[in-house]
C-alpha cells in the first residue's frame, strides 16, 4: 500500500477483521469488488478467534488449558488464522494493520506503523463490541485466556458468557459462584428447559445465586453482564452515521447506516451479539453494496450456551392460550440413554390454530449441535405436521424433535 501523503482508493473498505468483517470482505471480493480491510491485529479472526468463541469453547472441553505451543486450543487458533489469511490472499483482499478514523463520509485515516488515507466508494464497519466489567473485575474473554487460575471466583451475569465462564472455571477446579440476574437473557425461558443445565452446574460444583452477594471473599470476579459498541476511535461524528441511546450503530435491514455510503455489521449494531449473526450480516452488507436484494430478516436466531449439558433455543418459547408447549424428556431416546445423556429435554412451541412451529428449546449433551434443524424449520415456515412426517435418523437425539411434533399434533387434533 502507498503510504505517507498519498491516498489509496478502494471499492469496499472493511473496518474490523472479526467474523462480520472477514465475511463481508470475502463476499465483496467474490462479487468482483476491490477490498481493503483494516484491523489492529496482524491476523484475521478478531475477538471470536483469539479470546472468544474458539479459546473459550476449546477450554470448556478440557480440564486444563495453557498457551503452550502444543496445546490443542492454540493449534486450532493458528490453523484457523492461516486459513483465513490464505482465503484473503486468494481473493486479492488487501490487509492493513492499524486503526481507522473517519475524516468524512468518503475517507478514513489509518493509524498504525504508518499514517495513510483510504478513500472508499463504500465502507463496512465491523469493529465489534467490548465487555464493560465493573471495577476490579475481568471480562469473560480475559478469563478464557488465563494461564494462572485463582482458588475462587465470582461470575456475574445471566447470559451465555457468564454461564460458560462459570462452567469453565469450575471444570478447572476453581471454587466458583455464579450470581445471575433474574431479569437477564434466561428469564423468559421455561423452567423445565433450564433445569438440566442448572443441575449440571450444581454437579460441577458451581454455587448459583440470584444476586451478587455482598462481601463474598473471591480471588477473582468475572463480569459478563454488559457490552458496548467498539466505536470510540472511529470518529463517527465526522460522518452522518447515527447511534442509538446505548451507542449501537443504527442500520436498516440491508445493514446500511444513516450515512448511505457506510454499512455496519455484527456486534457494533447491538443486535444479537454472536458470531453467527455477524457472519450473516457481513455477507448481506457486501451483497447489498453489489445491488443484490439481500436483507437481514431472520425468522429465528439460534441461542447457544456451551455449559454441561448444553442449552440451545430459537424462536419464541413464551407460551400463551393461543399456542402449545410440548416437552419430550431425553429418556425417550435410546441413543441418549445409551450415552448416559438422558438428563435432557426437547421442547417444541407451536401455534394451536395453524400448527406452525414457533420455537424450539433443547437442553442436553451437545444440544448446541442439534438446534440447526429447528432454525431451518422455523425459517421454512414448517408446521408440527411437517416435522411429524420426517423420516428420522435413528438412533439419534435429534429425532426427539419429531417425537415432540407427533405429541403436539395429537394434542391439537384431540383438543
Amino acid at each position: 500500500m502507498v503510504v505517507g501523503e498519498f491516498t489509496q482508493d478502494t471499492d469496499v473498505l472493511v473496518i474490523g477483521g472479526g467474523p462480520g468483517g472477514y465475511a463481508a470482505a470475502f463476499r465483496a471480493a467474490e462479487l468482483g469488488r476491490s477490498v481493503l480491510l483494516i484491523d489492529p491485529r496482524e491476523d484475521l479472526g478478531g475477538v471470536c478467534l483469539y479470546e472468544g468463541c474458539i479459546p473459550s469453547k476449546t477450554r470448556l472441553h478440557r480440564s486444563a488449558w495453557t498457551l503452550d505451543a502444543g496445546d490443542r486450543g492454540q493449534r486450532a487458533v493458528g490453523t484457523l488464522a492461516k486459513g483465513l489469511a490464505a482465503k484473503a490472499k486468494t481473493l486479492g483482499i488487501e490487509r492493513v494493520q492499524g486503526t481507522a478514523h473517519f475524516e468524512d463520509g468518503r475517507t478514513v485515516q489509518v493509524t498504525g506503523e504508518h499514517v495513510s488515507r483510504v478513500r472508499f466508494k463504500r465502507a463496512i464497519i465491523a469493529s465489534g463490541s467490548r465487555s464493560t466489567p465493573c471495577d476490579g473485575a475481568i471480562s469473560p474473554e480475559a478469563a478464557a485466556t488465563l494461564t494462572e487460575l485463582p482458588e475462587s471466583c465470582l461470575v456475574i451475569g445471566d447470559n451465555y458468557l457468564a454461564y460458560e465462564a462459570a462452567t469453565m472455571m469450575a471444570g478447572e477446579g476453581v471454587s466458583t459462584t455464579l450470581a445471575t440476574d433474574t431479569a437477564g437473557a434466561l428469564a423468559d425461558l421455561p423452567d423445565a428447559l433450564i433445569k438440566p443445565m442448572l443441575r449440571g452446574l450444581k454437579t460441577a460444583g458451581v454455587t448459583v445465586l440470584h444476586d451478587a452477594p455482598d462481601g463474598l471473599d473471591a480471588n477473582l470476579t468475572i463480569d459478563g453482564r454488559t457490552r458496548a459498541a467498539r466505536t470510540d476511535e472511529l470518529r463517527l461524528n465526522k460522518t452522518k452515521v447515527e447511534t442509538d441511546a446505548d451507542g449501537w450503530i443504527r442500520v436498516d435491514e440491508q445493514q446500511r447506516t444513516t450515512e448511505p455510503r457506510i454499512f455496519a455489521v455484527g456486534d457494533v449494531t447491538g443486535r444479537a451479539l454472536c458470531a453467527g449473526v455477524a457472519l450473516t450480516q457481513g455477507r448481506i452488507a457486501a451483497e447489498a453494496i453489489c445491488d443484490m436484494p439481500s436483507a437481514f430478516e431472520p425468522a429465528a436466531i439460534p441461542n447457544l450456551i456451551y455449559t454441561n449439558p448444553n442449552l440451545a433455543w430459537c424462536g419464541s418459547l413464551d407460551c400463551d392460550a393461543e399456542s402449545g408447549l410440548t416437552s419430550i424428556p431425553w429418556g425417550y431416546s435410546g441413543r441418549a440413554v445409551g450415552m448416559d445423556a438422558h438428563q435432557g429435554v426437547t421442547m417444541l412451541h407451536w401455534d394451536r390454530t395453524t400448527g406452525q412451529v414457533l420455537g424450539v428449546g433443547l437442553c442436553g449433551l451437545d444440544a448446541c449441535e442439534l438446534i440447526e434443524t429447528a432454525v431451518l424449520a422455523i425459517e421454512m415456515g414448517a408446521t408440527i405436521e411437517d416435522l411429524a412426517a420426517i423420516v428420522p435418523a435413528h438412533p439419534t437425539r435429534s429425532e426427539l424433535l419429531g417425537e415432540a411434533a407427533r405429541a403436539a399434533l395429537h394434542e391439537m387434533n384431540t383438543a
